[in-house]
């Protein structure tokens, strides 16, 4: 059984295709020899029993013909009746005719070399019909047919028939069976080869698209076939393939984006961290560019960033990929790397509060894909993240500072205002009541009613003399007129003492707030913030022309003071640390933040200030009082 397995795994071995033309091949040749056999078989039964009732009946006719020509004796006749045989029958071996004797009286060979075994081979008997006896020759098989001439006389006709006829039509059967079945091969190889093909192509296709399929390749597809079965087959591979694709790239897309979120991570977390001062920043935006180049795989990176208004400058590039610092402020095509033939920039602005910050640049050898654009994009808005709560810890450090300057201030301020007023109550009241004292005791001396009169007169004019420094040093302390009658009396009050120490042309307007009263602590904001900016102007300004503006309206209540004097520079002065130059505006700033305003300053050179104060009614301490503390009431 060896063998068997042998020849089953030879006989495997062989391609689809081959298999199909030899088993087709295989069985045309045994159709088509079975066919010819069973078909000469068929023909050679047939033939030969045409053959034989042939050979009988040229027999009988001779010896029928012969029968009167042997009662006559006419050897001439009979020797023509059996050339005529030969001559129509040229297939007939031999003919002759023997008498009762068994003696030849005429034959068809033009010698006398009939021989006795011929004579011999075939005896009829008077009463037969005939009598048929087939012998080979070194001509083939010969039908001999002995017929009795005259039944019961005597005389025998003899023919010879050969099987010429019966092998040429055996040889032309056999030629066409063998043309027959080259066509019938042929047609079939042809047909074969179109089924073949049919049926070998997709699995071609199949077996190369697997391939394909095992170096990781989804992407391409067989065309669909018929819906047969190979058919089914591709549409399913088609399917499956699909499915795998799909499922590739969704896995794909998850590893991508699992690994841009942490490459995103790793870089937001470098730059995350709790910084609160510039020098922080500096030290984290060091080291964070080169994770920026590393994490995406850039040529180089930089980053420009303003920092306590000016740009600061962060680079870092890998090894032979240089940047043209001389053109980084000017081109975008400053990144030069030798080993790259393109070079790709990208820039990405960083923006606070709309305002321009800085930007990132990036240098490429490829287009960012997007996650290296999102992460970038990500980086950008933390940078900015970054910066703004920088400022905002600067901002808040800054108003803590100008607190603890201004609770100082209010303190020194406290206590030199104490001090003024034991001056003053030493100094001036104190002196004028010990005066009207010492007045007094004179009047009780004094008999003359003139003196008398004239004493009392002078005492009166002393008392009122010091109950107007005490009116006076109760003002400066707080203006009681602001509680009685309200902020715009107040500040009539105030620019009228204003203007008889400070003579300018000054234009006072207040709408909205002889009426209605407002808080208390937003009349006393205002009044002291007019109180500052005039102090201000009176003091650095050199105005000619001053205006305070009051306008109240339902929602909101605006204050502008404005002056046509020197001006100064805003920034450079709110910049400055803070000290007694810049407290009363930053004091100015604090009263209106408390309340939910706004304050804002603008001034130019030569050209004068102007201070604009919006404080909202709806917000805490802007709310008009009920109609018990307006100032009508």
């Amino acid at each position: 059984m060896k063998w068997i397995k042998q020849f089953t795994r030879v006989l495997t071995s062989y391609p689809i295709h081959l298999k199909i033309y030899g088993m087709v091949f295989a069985v045309i040749f045994l159709v088509t020899i079975i066919s010819l056999f069973g078909v000469r078989i068929s023909i050679t039964e047939t033939l030969s029993q045409q053959l034989d009732e042939r050979i009988k009946s040229i027999a009988s006719d001779v010896a029928s013909k012969s029968s009167d020509l042997m009662l006559t004796n006419n050897i001439y006749a009979l020797q023509k009746l059996v050339n005529d045989t030969i001559n129509n029958n040229r297939d007939v071996e031999y003919v002759f005719i023997m008498n009762e004797q068994g003696r030849t009286i005429v034959h068809s060979y033009e010698k006398n070399n009939l021989s006795t075994e011929l004579l011999h081979a075939n005896n009829v008997d008077k009463d037969d019909l005939n009598s048929l006896v087939k012998f080979e020759t070194d001509k083939g098989v010969i039908r001999d047919v002995a017929v009795p001439i005259v039944k019961g006389f005597g005389g025998t006709a003899r023919v010879g028939l050969r099987s010429d006829s019966l092998d040429d039509a055996l040889q032309n059967v056999t030629k066409q069976m063998f043309v027959t079945m080259l066509i019938v091969l042929m047609l079939s190889i042809l047909i074969v080869l179109a089924l073949t093909r049919a049926i070998i192509l997709p699995i071609t296709q199949l077996v190369d698209l697997t391939r394909k399929v095992a170096k990781g390749d989804f992407t391409p597809r067989i065309e669909n076939f018929p819906n047969d079965e190979i058919g089914k087959l591709t549409h399913s591979f088609n399917s499956m393939l699909g499915n795998l694709e799909k499922a590739r790239n969704e896995k794909e897309k998850y590893y991508k984006e699992i690994l841009t979120r942490n490459r995103e991570l790793t870089l937001l977390n470098s730059i995350s961290a709790n910084i609160t001062t510039v020098a922080e920043l500096r030290a984290v935006l060091e080291k964070f560019i080169g994770n920026l180049v590393s994490e995406l795989s850039l040529n180089s990176a930089h980053i420009e960033i303003k920092i306590d208004n000016d740009y600061e400058s962060f680079y870092h590039s890998k090894e032979n990929c240089l940047v043209n610092f001389e053109k980084k402020y000017k081109q975008d095509d400053y990144c030069q790397c030798p080993n790259n033939k393109i070079n790709v920039n990208n820039s990405i602005q960083l923006l606070v509060k709309g305002k321009d910050i800085g930007k990132i640049q990036i240098c490429s050898a490829n287009e960012l894909d997007d996650y290296s654009v999102k992460i970038l994009m990500s980086i950008g808005n933390q940078l900015s993240v970054t910066i703004e709560n920088i400022q905002l810890w600067q901002e808040i450090k800054k108003k803590e500072k100008v607190r603890q300057m201004l609770l100082g201030k209010l303190i020194t301020v406290q206590e030199e205002e104490r001090k003024r007023i034991a001056r003053e109550l030493h100094d001036e009241t104190s002196h004028s009541v010990s005066s009207i004292l010492l007045g007094l005791k004179v009047l009780e001396d004094v008999t003359d009613p003139g003196q008398r009169q004239k004493q009392i007169s002078y005492l009166r004019d002393l008392a009122h003399h010091t109950l107007e420094e005490v009116h006076e040093l109760a003002w400066q302390l707080r203006p009681s007129i602001l509680d009685k009658f309200g902020l715009k009396e107040a500040i009539e009050r105030y620019t009228d003492e204003f203007k008889k120490k400070y003579p300018v042309e000054f234009d006072l307007i207040l709408e909205g707030i002889d009426k209605e009263r407002i808080r208390p602590e937003v009349e006393t904001a205002i009044f002291r913030i007019v109180q500052e900016s005039l102090t201000n102007i009176l003091k650095y300004a050199k105005a000619k022309s001053v205006s305070v503006i009051i306008i109240k309206n339902s929602q909101m209540i605006s204050v502008i003071i404005e002056d046509d004097g020197v001006g100064f520079q805003i920034e450079e002065v709110l910049n400055k640390d803070l000290s007694k130059y810049n407290l009363g505006i930053r004091g100015m700033q604090e009263r209106v933040s408390l309340l939910g305003g706004t304050l804002e300053i603008e001034s130019e050179i030569d050209e004068g200030t102007a201070v604009m104060v919006k404080i909202p009614f709806k917000n805490e301490g802007g709310e008009l009082l009920d109609s018990e503390n307006n100032a009508s009431g």
